[in-house]
């Protein structure tokens, strides 16, 4: 499982371009990084200068590093059912238009045209986001997983859905039984419970994701700004809030600051953004302020986001062979490890997962041809070892939220 590393602020301070940089420093650190973008107007491809996919792409020649772009409506379309489809046959018996008078091939109609993304409530596209980034995040082939996430705002919309999507189910399922509560009266009520075990399905993965969220061993939060008042405010307001909900504020990044060069205005200038970032400083106490020199040029392709991020968080660290956490950047530091490590020495082969928050009970392992599956949460991850393995003559121990699987020689193919 990976670190989720989430980056956010307000809009255009500059989110995309230091989850990417940091995203490339950590791949070329030796980490398998994965960096994802919630943002439809795909900036993060514009800032890799990469087409990217709604799958993980691999960027370029970079060997650990790969980026996905979210497409909300497709998310929404494979997650929520259509409505037309959860309502369907509610309203098309003739018997239901004898006794009501309805002209139900109108409403049929009409009904066909609506589609999940019009049931949309606020926080909704955020969590389906969350919800599917989550299944990244429990795969134990990448080791972090940077989010680049929508502006502030839209996160503390989604960490409130728990709460709001009882009250949205409750509207839906009362239309549901409006509409079609004659046929359910004639023919049962199968159609409407299948409608409120899928809701409560998706309502049990968001309280999933927001446990995520709130778990520092698991999720940090990098707040971005540039070096204005409005811009220090909001920030300081999105700390606040995402403090009330349990999340781990770890570090600001502010961007964009003036560089101190010899003349007047640029001194001005520069005073007068220091000063904010004293007050900064002083409202976050002890957490790391890193800045982020306004740029000649704008930042795009990966050697100008390298250089940014060698500024940002340092040399790259060189990491351990085994599954230790490491302390990571000099600007922001966060701790890492390694979420799979593959050896084979001496005659057995060793697998090792790294999978906090997994449940003993829940976790299932099965292997086919040279992959073994690994399943948490529900969710199952291939992964390659490059040899046939006997799952069930091998030895399995889970300590320390790690699986370390031993597999000897004479139940390697």
């Amino acid at each position: 499982m990976g670190r989720l590393w989430l980056f956010g602020g307000k809009g255009g301070v500059g989110k995309t371009t230091s989850s990417a940089a940091t995203a490339l420093w950590l791949a070329r650190a030796g980490f398998r990084t994965l960096v994802v973008s919630s943002d439809p107007a795909h900036s993060t491809s514009d800032s890799l200068r990469y087409p990217l996919g709604p799958e993980p792409t691999p960027v370029a020649d970079e060997e650990n590093l790969w980026g996905m772009e979210l497409d909300p409506e497709r998310t929404i379309e494979q997650v929520l059912p259509k409505f037309s489809e959860a309502m369907s046959g509610s309203m098309g018996n003739s018997l239901t238009g004898m006794f009501t008078g309805i002209d139900t091939d109108s409403i049929q109609d009409e009904m066909s045209q609506v589609e999940a993304s019009q049931l949309m409530i606020p926080g909704l596209d955020e969590a389906l986001a969350f919800d599917q980034l989550l299944r990244y995040v429990e795969d134990p082939r990448f080791d972090v997983i940077i989010f680049d996430t929508a502006p502030t705002g839209h996160t503390l919309r989604f960490l409130s859905l728990p709460e709001v999507l009882d009250s949205w189910m409750d509207r839906i399922l009362r239309y549901y039984r409006m509409t079609g509560g004659l046929r359910m009266m004639l023919f049962g009520g199968k159609k409407q419970d299948a409608m409120r075990e899928e809701l409560e399905k998706f309502q049990r993965r968001v309280s999933h994701v927001r446990r995520v969220l709130t778990d520092p061993e698991l999720a940090n939060f990098t707040l971005v700004c540039i070096p204005e008042q409005m811009a220090v405010a909001e920030t300081t307001r999105a700390a606040e809030a995402l403090d009330e909900y349990g999340i781990t504020v770890n570090g600001i990044i502010v961007n964009r600051v003036t560089p101190d060069f010899d003349h007047p205005f640029i001194q001005s200038r520069r005073e007068t953004e220091q000063s904010y970032l004293e007050d900064l400083r002083q409202l976050f106490g002890g957490l790391p302020v890193a800045e982020i020199p306004l740029s000649e040029s704008d930042v795009h392709g990966l050697d100008s986001l390298h250089s940014l991020a060698l500024g940002l968080h340092g040399d790259e660290p060189i990491i351990p062979e085994d599954m230790k956490p490491i302390s990571v950047s000099n600007g922001i530091p966060i701790n890492l490890r390694r979420g799979l490590n593959i050896r084979k020495n001496e005659g057995e082969l060793v697998v090792e997962m790294y999978l906090p928050a997994a449940n003993k009970e829940e976790l299932n392992l099965r292997s086919e041809g040279n992959d073994l599956y690994i399943g948490v949460n529900g969710r199952e991850a291939r992964i390659e070892v490059g040899h046939r393995v006997k799952v069930k003559d091998a030895e399995a121990r889970f300590e320390d939220d790690i699986l370390r699987l031993t597999v000897k020689g004479e139940s390697l193919d």
